[in-house]
């Protein structure tokens, strides 16, 4: 087991449907991870409504108190519960983004030597509105903070004493031997409403005092934060052999080399890119890609004449592959496009994930959409759901459909691509 999500719970039967679903919806595989909730003696519909969700969830974990033992008692026996390799609270008025286990755990696989990582949040008003984006570094919390269990379980747990900010004490605590990192990446939702403390003024004043005073290391590098998607994301090619204006465009020589080599081989340089497929329904196409060590897929006669979509064909290669991978992010490319560079499709990449978008598509100059790069969710649905938060890259991609638009290649970086590629 890699992680244990830890919910405790007192009467918050009215927020704990919503944390649940939060939980379950992660993008990693549920065999991965178990939500272990411990209820401490509610009074409410609390325990009615964990049940329910235990019926259907065999990675759910439910301890019921017999009384009142509070927060840092009942975090602890679910620590002592885990058999994972890291543990997360997640108070149950509060929930968190798809990604959330998925990044938290990635990063601390690739930095052993932490105790733990946190992550920026949103507050989430009682209308449900986010309201703002608060510095996990600055104004900390006491969840949303993914612990090594066995660093925790051997300098100690949370201190029983403590009824309120025992995440304070143990950290200011803990602190002193290990670093504990954040990425600025809003990654948890923190509900405020009336029974919480935050708004309150005496809060506020202990918020700022010393015991808050917490050693933070900060990666200043985005690409270290965003590696921790790279895992998981998969660039699609379609690359049909029909074409009425130019024949064989796929293939078509340019600059020494088939037009499809110049986008397999920017995306083999990819940052963030670990799968590449080409979709094809030539044989010549789908050789030549096997050459260059890059996965194919054989495309149906069906989606490969002129009326097809493109994203038909995407969608087609990403149901394919699903059932041996399941990818973060998939990224469709151009394969008449060869002036992409990796530059342009980590740009894209990094667009979307540090905005949060569903979508991010390549434009030219003018705005005008171009589709060479498109980054896309997964699991998504390309008509109905992704054009609700879009976002652009504006590149410098040109896209070749006749011997008219490869006159114009030989203006764009053509000494470039014969020095970096000879």
């Amino acid at each position: 087991m890699l992680v244990s999500i830890i919910i405790t719970n007192y009467n918050y039967g009215k927020f704990i449907h919503r944390c649940l679903r939060s939980c379950i919806n992660q993008s990693i595989h549920e065999n991965s991870y178990e939500i272990i909730v411990v209820d401490d003696n509610s009074n409410d519909d609390s325990v009615k409504i964990i049940q329910e969700y235990k019926e259907f969830l065999p990675n759910l974990v439910f301890i019921k108190n017999q009384k009142n033992l509070g927060v840092a008692r009942s975090a602890n026996i679910a620590i002592k519960k885990s058999k994972a390799k890291y543990v997360v609270r997640i108070d149950s008025d509060d929930y968190v983004n798809t990604e959330f286990l998925s990044i938290l755990s990635c990063y601390m696989s690739e930095h052993p030597r932490t105790l733990g990582v946190s992550c920026d949040y949103y507050l989430i008003g009682e209308n449900k509105n986010k309201t703002k984006i608060m510095s996990c570094k600055d104004n900390p919390i006491s969840c949303g903070i993914m612990y090594d269990r066995s660093k925790l379980l051997k300098l100690g747990l949370y201190n029983p004493s403590f009824r309120h900010r025992e995440e304070e004490e143990l950290r200011q605590r803990l602190g002193k031997k290990y670093d504990i990192h954040y990425l600025n990446f809003p990654l948890y939702r923190y509900q405020l409403h009336k029974k919480n403390k935050t708004k309150s003024k005496d809060y506020k004043k202990k918020f700022n005092s010393k015991i808050y005073n917490i050693k933070f290391k900060n990666n200043k590098k985005i690409t270290e934060k965003i590696k921790l998607f790279t895992r998981n994301i998969v660039a699609i090619i379609p690359a049909r052999s029909g074409s009425k204006r130019l024949k064989n465009k796929n293939m078509y020589s340019v600059w020494g080399k088939p037009m499809i080599y110049w986008t397999i081989f920017e995306a083999k340089k990819s940052s963030y890119i670990n799968e590449i497929f080409v979709s094809s329904d030539s044989d010549k196409v789908l050789s030549f890609a096997k050459k260059l060590k890059v996965k194919t897929i054989k495309r149906p006669l069906e989606l490969s004449d002129d009326k097809t979509i493109k994203m038909d064909a995407v969608n087609h290669a990403v149901k394919t592959i699903s059932n041996k991978t399941k990818p973060t992010l998939v990224v469709s490319l151009q394969a008449n496009s060869p002036t992409i560079t990796k530059n342009d499709i980590d740009r894209c990449i990094e667009h979307l994930l540090k905005n949060n978008n569903n979508e991010v598509i390549s434009v030219n100059k003018d705005f005008n959409q171009n589709g060479a790069i498109r980054v896309m969710k997964y699991p998504y649905n390309f008509q109905k759901n992704l054009s609700a938060h879009v976002g652009v890259v504006v590149t410098d991609i040109t896209d070749i459909h006749s011997k008219k638009d490869l006159k114009g290649l030989a203006k764009w970086r053509i000494d470039f691509k014969k020095i970096k590629y000879q």
